[in-house]
């Protein structure tokens, strides 16, 4: 009897130990100022890290990176696999004003699912080299105002976004003089937005994808939609439209295209053509040059 409660004893000590480890779990991010990089974290591991961490920001609070203004200095963002396992509500400004930021790498393991507010999230990333959001699920967000502002690459592909519970798109993409063409998908949509001033201030290189150009007139909601030409300007052009593999831009998929796609590459010009994600990655890699030659070659995506 007594070796028994003595199993018992153990048993449960072992069953505390656990739930400790289990409890010290958490969510932060950590930056290191000899890198430059600010990392995001799910783990038990908070306490080993070198530099600084950060408890995640709730509601509309700035993030301890901002407060302090090590944002500023962010060179590379990176998000741990283990980041996949948690479920933030807010985005609230976390990269913004990082005008030093140059990557973000491993976004994938950001589960946007139950985030209601990206207010400010990209604004003032201003060396941002590429941007993959085609995992974001943004069903549950209501504030998108300044999530793009100051934005300076050529294309912005939203065509994985569901705005249908967005109410406030003020300064979304404002002042953004070198954004040509943002893409959207069927999940785009105004109609619940209540708020959306110089939504387009300054986005005097926006064309839209029947060619409807920058009109100073018409910088809220109102061109917010796909473009349908003279009779239904708009500023956005439909993920749908694109030919892909049509690196070139010739009308026909050919070997052409692998030629161009590689330049592409071989350049590190890689933005500003959607044809060229041959993966639907969201993003133009030599993945897309195996996926163009397989399609050549069997005549099929799939």
């Amino acid at each position: 009897m007594e070796k028994f409660s003595q199993l018992k004893v153990f048993a449960l000590m072992a069953c505390m130990i656990c739930s400790l480890g289990a409890a010290a779990q958490e969510s932060y991010a950590n930056y290191v100022p000899s890198t430059k990089t600010l990392s995001f974290y799910y783990d038990n591991l908070r306490s080993t890290r070198t530099g600084k961490t950060y408890n995640l920001n709730s509601g509309t609070v700035s993030p301890g990176w901002h407060f302090d203004g090590n944002n500023v200095s962010v060179k590379q963002v990176v998000f741990d696999p283990s980041f996949a396992d948690v479920r933030p509500t807010t985005a609230y400004c976390w990269f913004a004003w990082m005008v030093n930021l140059e990557s973000i790498t491993g976004i994938e393991y950001l589960n946007t699912s139950r985030i209601t507010t990206m207010h400010w999230m990209f604004q003032g990333c201003y060396v941002l080299k590429s941007l993959d959001l085609s995992g974001f699920n943004t069903d549950n967000v209501t504030d998108m105002s300044g999530m793009f502002g100051y934005y300076r690459l050529p294309t912005l592909d939203l065509s994985s976004f569901n705005t249908a519970n967005v109410i406030d798109m003020s300064y979304m993409f404002c002042y953004s003089p070198d954004l040509t063409t943002i893409y959207v998908g069927n999940g785009w949509t105004t109609e619940s937005v209540t708020q959306s001033v110089e939504m387009f201030k300054n986005c005097d290189g926006i064309v839209g994808g029947q060619g409807t150009t920058f009109d100073a007139n018409h910088i809220d909601k109102a061109y917010a939609h796909i473009d349908g030409g003279p009779d239904n300007p708009g500023y956005l052009t439909d993920s749908h439209s694109v030919n892909r593999g049509d690196v070139n831009g010739d009308g026909d998929v050919t070997i052409a295209d692998v030629t161009a796609l590689i330049d592409m590459l071989l350049t590190g010009n890689t933005e500003g053509n959607a044809a060229a994600d041959c993966d639907l990655s969201g993003s133009v890699s030599i993945v897309d040059v195996t996926a163009l030659i397989d399609y050549l070659l069997s005549g099929s995506w799939d």
